[in-house]
């Protein structure tokens, strides 16, 4: 049962991926003068957040601190729908200085911790976050070489130098993972069939020691899946299991490789929240990409906590106080144990 919460602690990155989402909310770099209504789906950054035009967005995200206000929210969260890890999520989570902090609070409070990274600060913070009691890195692996790297960056920013320094930090962020004990996993999104070579390649190069996903690009569909079928069939794949979580649209298919070794993909089923979704203009099989993920924590310039359900709705955040208190909350339990009865029975 997904018992999962993601909280964005900060917007900064220093890559600029033309397929990400950015979690629903506006680039801050590029909107600090604007208001709701105003933000600008792209800037002087380079950076893209692809459902900014449509998702009705009425917030930018300011950097989560481990304080008070930090440990309440992970604690009624925790209380009133039961999680039990915390995904940290940005932007880039290596780039906040307080990042081991963060990871304490949230042990403190009774949460798992995990991090989604494009290793760029690894080295210099992950030693910290370990001592803190992190358990695992999702490494977001967006090129093996500084040419691949390059191709997914905004054109203004595709510089082989810059590329090859993202790859050495990359690479030793995994490394560095992986002597601490540190779970080491390897997330690497699709766009299309230009990308399928990055998998082979990422195979080759890392031990398999490192967990390998690949996922879907949300905003290329169906070129992205059928990009995904080729790279499988190229690896001579052969499928073994498939593990589904009651109450959240992300599964994973477990595959293995001629030479033994296991690889994941992810994907996305269709589930809705019964009540929320219905009426929603994207509530069809083309225009909704996510389904009902799960929770995301967000923290506002104002110190505000927001809480979604959904990064093509943003307009359907509440604030936190609201969000416990309110049937959506209900309604989340209530799927979950929809879906984990429809999944046993």
């Amino acid at each position: 049962m997904d018992r999962t919460i993601r909280v964005k602690i900060i917007d900064a990155c220093g890559m600029t991926c033309t397929f990400c989402h950015n979690e629903g909310t506006p680039v801050s770099a590029d909107n600090h003068a604007n208001h709701t209504g105003e933000f600008g789906a792209a800037g002087r950054s380079g950076r893209v957040s692809i459902y900014l035009a449509t998702n009705g967005a009425r917030f930018s995200s300011a950097p989560v601190f481990p304080d008070d206000s930090f440990r309440s929210a992970l604690t009624q969260l925790r209380d009133v729908l039961d999680f039990n890890e915390v995904h940290l999520t940005g932007g880039e989570p290596t780039l906040h200085p307080r990042l081991p902090q963060i990871v304490a609070m949230s042990r403190s409070a009774g949460y798992k911790v995990s991090v989604t990274s494009n290793g760029e600060n690894g080295e210099r913070i992950l030693p910290g976050c370990a001592t803190a009691g992190l358990d695992h890195v999702n490494f977001s692996i967006f090129g093996t070489t500084a040419e691949e790297l390059a191709q997914v960056q905004n054109i203004r920013y595709r510089s082989h130098s810059l590329a090859e320094r993202k790859i050495d930090a990359l690479e030793k962020s995994i490394s560095l993972s992986l002597d601490l004990g540190l779970g080491a996993r390897a997330n690497v999104v699709i766009p299309n069939r230009n990308h399928v070579r990055r998998v082979h390649q990422l195979l080759d190069k890392y031990s398999p020691q490192l967990s390998v996903r690949v996922l879907s690009s949300l905003a290329d569909g169906e070129e992205s899946l059928h990009a995904i079928d080729l790279l499988l069939e190229e690896l001579q794949a052969q499928p073994t299991e498939v593990r589904l979580i009651a109450g959240t649209s992300g599964f994973r298919v477990g595959y293995q490789l001629p030479s033994g070794r296991p690889l994941f993909v992810k994907h996305i089923r269709s589930l809705r929240l019964p009540e929320t979704c219905t009426g929603c203009r994207f509530n069809n099989d083309t225009d909704c990409h996510e389904g009902y993920y799960g929770v995301r924590l967000y923290r506002d310039p104002r110190g505000r906590f927001h809480v979604g359900v959904c990064i093509q709705r943003m307009d359907l955040c509440l604030p936190l106080e609201e969000f416990v208190a309110s049937s959506v909350a209900g309604e989340i339990r209530k799927l979950r144990e929809q879906d984990y009865h429809d999944l046993t029975a």
